[in-house]
């Protein structure tokens, strides 16, 4: 009697396909992550940046000449990347600041806004 010991090309085919889509999933995973990882820096150093915006509006006097400016904006760059900040200001009493942060993306040149705030401000409480 003949005994053959060894795989079989279909069962090689099987098992390789088998280890493909667990390597597949893997991969994926850890793409997911990366990106998740990028998004949640952004939002971070977004909020970051909101917050002193808002607090630098938060310690000025009713008569500085910051209010004279009814929207801005500026630059920011931090690491590789470059941040938007823009502001609006409606001169009322109590007057209404909203501030923005946006980002470009440098590989599609489409603008994300990252966060928004609003707030009031008055002279008194």
């Amino acid at each position: 009697m003949n005994k053959i010991s060894g795989f079989t090309l279909i069962e090689v085919l099987i098992a390789a396909a088998i280890l493909l889509s667990g390597l597949v999933a893997v991969t994926s995973v850890f793409s997911f992550a990366i990106r998740t990882n990028g998004g949640n820096r952004q939002t971070a150093v977004a909020s970051t940046l909101l917050y002193k915006k808002m607090e630098e509006f938060r310690a000025r006097q009713f008569t500085d000449d910051i209010w004279l400016n009814v929207s801005g904006s500026e630059t920011v760059v931090i690491g590789n990347e470059r941040y938007f900040r823009s502001w609006t200001i409606i001169d009322e009493v109590p007057r209404k600041v909203t501030v923005v942060v946006f980002t470009k993306s440098a590989l599609t040149d489409r603008t994300t806004e990252l966060i928004r705030a609003t707030t009031l401000l008055s002279p008194t409480f």
